[in-house]
């Protein structure tokens, strides 16, 4: 019963629906595993990501030397644009930097290239003031609308206020592409510490040569990174889950590999096709 009860969901839905639904399924079951143990104060070890570390030292050094920090959560958007996931880390990452900053009472200055990013970013950084008890020192004109949807004329824009303005360092955590060169290149020229980080393939060997590697965050570690700063259960049992996805992922491939191979299956490839 069961067995056909499957067979008509595949049929109805397509194969491909089906193995989609079955992997938000088990992410779900794996978030929930790993969140109960961290509500209970349990903390898994992570390993180390040196460019995080380089960033609070940029926070602190602001704070002591009185210079802004400049943050961008990225070139992208928030409205179906290529690059909404990375945006959107970038943009909770922010709300940590802004945390730091607000307690130490580091300056910083955040530019967008989207007005939804605009208007997030302003009521991160406005709340993180307010939860430190510092709403006197928001400064409204710290997040700044550069441009809409322009990444060419966003990048030079940054490129300007890098040149113009003493910083004590520039963070890039979001979505970018090659872009990003313009960027780098300026703060290169202003001996500017920098953090970055992109899952894109256009931006990640720029921002190596730029940056550096000990100061890039590549791929997953950019998803990663609002874990590793705020430590909150949420955000670390969502790592935890994806660690597990992987892991599930992996075995099934391998068993699928195993199967075809000694004839178990046949034509496992054209299910999902269809």
């Amino acid at each position: 019963m069961n067995s056909f009860l499957i067979l008509e969901i595949s049929l109805a839905l397509g194969p491909s629906t089906v193995f989609i639904l079955i992997a938000l399924v088990a992410f779900v079951i794996f978030f929930f595993a790993a969140w109960a143990p961290l509500e209970r104060g349990r903390r898994p070890v992570l390993r180390p990501l040196r460019p995080l570390n380089r960033l609070r030292r940029i926070i602190g050094q602001s704070a002591e030397t009185g210079k802004a920090v400049h943050y961008s959560p990225g070139a992208g958007g928030l409205t179906g644009q290529v690059g909404t996931a990375e945006t959107l880390s970038g943009l909770t990452s922010l709300g940590s930097v802004a945390r730091v900053a607000a307690r130490t009472k580091a300056e910083m200055v955040v530019t967008t290239n989207d007005t939804l990013a605009y208007l997030i970013a302003d009521d991160v950084v406005k709340a993180q003031y307010t939860q430190a008890g510092r709403l006197e020192d928001y400064d409204p004109r710290q997040v700044r609308f550069l441009t809409e949807q322009d990444r060419l004329a966003y990048a030079a824009g940054m490129s300007s206020l890098l040149g113009e303005k003493t910083l004590a360092g520039n963070l890039m955590l979001g979505s970018f592409e090659s872009e990003y060169l313009l960027v780098g290149d300026r703060a290169n020229r202003h001996d500017l510490p920098q953090v970055v980080g992109s899952s894109r393939i256009e931006a990640m060997p720029l921002m190596l040569a730029s940056a550096g590697p000990e100061n890039t965050l590549l791929g997953e570690e950019l998803f990663a990174a609002p874990a590793y700063l705020d430590r909150e259960p949420a955000h670390l049992a969502s790592v935890l889950a994806q660690d597990r996805m992987r892991l599930l992922i992996l075995v099934v491939i391998i068993a699928g590999t195993v199967a075809a191979t000694l004839g178990l299956v046949v034509n496992i490839g054209d299910y999902f096709l269809r």
